[in-house]
């Protein structure tokens, strides 16, 4: 069954695809921890969730959202579970004129077009999200927000990662620390020279633009 014009439905859209996936050896074994990310962030973000997140074809998966506001963070939330395999995001802010169904392969509307192209274009720039919303102002100031994080990013290696995610976990510097078997000064220091701060208060600011949209 089909809505009526007026009763259109305003949703986010994403897909998701690994990044030169035909590439990597063992495929079955990426797409079994793809198939868990997806579980624990359908678990992890139930409330935000429309549709589930599920695989569509090969490597690409697609889950629709009641709003943009918790998106970056289920990005963020990818990116953790999936390191080091590098993801791209294309999140389409639209409506759709189906009926909300169990997949989204069996759904219609402009957000699936928009998530489609904005993913065309994540890769051609290679960036790790680009939004495609009805907005065009806020649209060009996240997706800004979003590239100067990248370029950070960019420069960070696997301990920084390592690092980040065990603060992240441990939620103190000592504890990392301790993990580590280094100083607490040490962690204090590559977290100030990575810009660690900078982009927590970039991704804070960007959850507020989104949830404007």
């Amino acid at each position: 069954m089909r809505f009526q014009e007026s009763d259109e439905k305003k949703v986010c859209c994403r897909n998701g695809v690994v990044v030169k996936s035909r590439q990597i050896s063992h495929r079955d074994v990426v797409q079994k921890k793809l198939d868990r990310a997806m579980s624990d962030i359908n678990r992890q973000f139930k409330k935000y969730v429309a549709v589930k997140f599920d695989f569509t074809i090969g490597d690409e998966f697609q889950g629709l959202l009641y709003s943009p506001e918790k998106s970056y963070a289920i990005v963020r939330e990818f990116q953790k579970i999936l390191y080091p395999l590098k993801i791209l995001f294309g999140i389409g802010d639209g409506f759709i004129k189906t009926s909300i169904a169990r997949r989204t392969a069996r759904m219609d509307g402009d957000c699936f077009v928009k998530s489609r192209d904005a993913l065309e274009n994540a890769k051609k720039l290679n960036q790790s999200v680009v939004y495609n919303a009805r907005s065009g102002k806020l649209n060009s100031a996240v997706n800004t927000i979003v590239m100067l994080m990248d370029v950070i990013k960019s420069r960070w290696g696997k301990i920084h990662f390592r690092r980040i995610f065990a603060y992240e976990e441990l939620g103190t510097f000592g504890k990392v620390a301790r993990k580590e078997k280094v100083s607490r000064q040490m962690i204090s220091k590559m977290f100030s020279d990575i810009k660690y701060g900078e982009i927590k208060k970039a991704e804070e600011n960007l959850g507020k633009l989104l949830s404007t949209l």
